[in-house]
């Protein structure tokens, strides 16, 4: 009988996994994924939706077309051994990926799940509409979270909207993974687009028009939450070893346990530098990669590897004329950065890369390579989440 491989979650790290496996295998497994969602959103474009209102989906029907890789459009509610439950049955298999990745913390501190827009996707749209509204009467937006999300959308948001009037909190300082360099440039962009920007503030609640914060309140009239991570509790009270943020901690090989692989946002995997690796398309594609060679090779009597990931940087993008690379080594962040415009161009070929890897792999053709050493995409720098 052939083996069956089922993939869950319909992200960057699902889709990857399902399509590589599926060409790898050539016929020698069946490929079955799953996801409550019959879209990819392309998440590193989300500030961009937030910004001009465009959809940044799009349907997994069409990114699967002439594969063999059957999609099921259902929503998985347990992982038990060797069978997968969902809300439209259940599906049997000998391995599983799973890819259900995570979201912003809307439970890190009071009122921001009823009172704030995360940035996450499933409100992109009318946070757009709702701060077009602000914006025409000169209201106030509060960005909180000083992250790589924060500060792209804050900026984004900053540029498209002159009549806003944004403010961004974070609880250290902003974009505190990047180097000295890189944060003062991010200060003056921010600065040059007119964002107020509280660094050291840590917010404590959010109520209906304000912020609670240390500092005292601070008022707005729409807010956007970019704060915290979250993974998406599927594989909770499984008896599996999991991190603070609920990512499964998975070992050399992507292991959950022996018929369970996590990759992507869902996975806690050990960093060179220790601690776990940053969640973002960045690191959950090569997971992803990695995820579908291992599982096609333990169902065919092929070789495993351990894998290992070497951090190539980030890209951040100030707006649409402006951004960040920033180049990292084995020690963390280098002070080398490009800056400006042309990092914004590349910033944007990044984001294409997202979409061209899995049109790539759909196609037949080589996303991700293999070396001795750590893995690399074949592209210098990829996105930040």
């Amino acid at each position: 009988m052939t083996p069956h491989l089922v993939v869950i979650g319909t992200g960057y790290a699902g889709l990857l996994a399902a399509l590589r496996a599926a060409r790898i295998a050539r016929g020698r497994v069946a490929v079955t994924l799953v996801g409550a969602s019959d879209q990819l959103v392309e998440r590193v474009r989300l500030h961009e939706q937030a910004a001009t209102g465009r959809s940044v989906a799009h349907p997994i029907a069409a990114l699967i077309a002439g594969t063999v890789v059957r999609f099921v459009h259902a929503r998985a509610l347990e992982v038990a051994p060797g069978r997968l439950v969902t809300d439209a049955g259940v599906l049997e298999f000998d391995r599983a990926i799973v890819c259900t990745g995570g979201s912003v913390d809307l439970d890190l501190v009071p009122g921001a799940r009823e009172h704030a827009y995360a940035i996450d996707g499933d409100r992109m749209s009318r946070l757009f509409s709702e701060a077009r509204r602000v914006a025409a009467r000169g209201g106030r937006l509060a960005v909180c979270g000083g992250g790589l999300t924060g500060v792209e959308i804050a900026t984004e948001l900053a540029e498209a909207l002159p009549g806003l009037r944004v403010e961004l909190v974070a609880a250290s300082e902003i974009v505190p993974g990047l180097s000295r360099k890189a944060r003062e440039h991010a200060r003056a962009v921010l600065g040059r687009l007119g964002v107020a920007v509280r660094e050291g503030v840590r917010v404590t609640a959010v109520a209906a028009d304000h912020l609670d914060s240390a500092a005292g309140p601070i008022g707005f009239d729409l807010c956007a939450w970019a704060a915290g991570f979250r993974a998406v509790p599927l594989l909770a009270g499984l008896g599996l070893p999991m991190a603070a943020d609920g990512r499964v901690i998975v070992d050399a090989y992507l292991h959950a346990r022996p018929d369970l692989l996590v990759a992507g946002d869902a996975a806690a995997c050990a960093g060179g530098g220790g601690g776990w690796l940053g969640a973002g398309c960045k690191t959950a594609m090569p997971m992803a990669a990695h995820a579908a060679d291992t599982a096609v090779a333990e169902l065919t009597g092929g070789a495993v590897h351990e894998f290992r990931y070497a951090d190539p940087g980030y890209c951040v993008s100030l707006g649409r004329r402006d951004g960040i690379v920033q180049f990292m080594d084995g020690a963390g962040p280098r002070e080398r950065i490009v800056k400006g415009r042309v990092a914004a161009w590349i910033k944007e070929q990044v984001c294409r890369y997202t979409m061209l890897a899995l049109k790539a792999e759909q196609r037949g053709l080589l996303a991700y390579r293999w070396q001795r050493g750590p893995v690399r995409p074949l592209v210098a720098v990829e996105a930040a989440p």
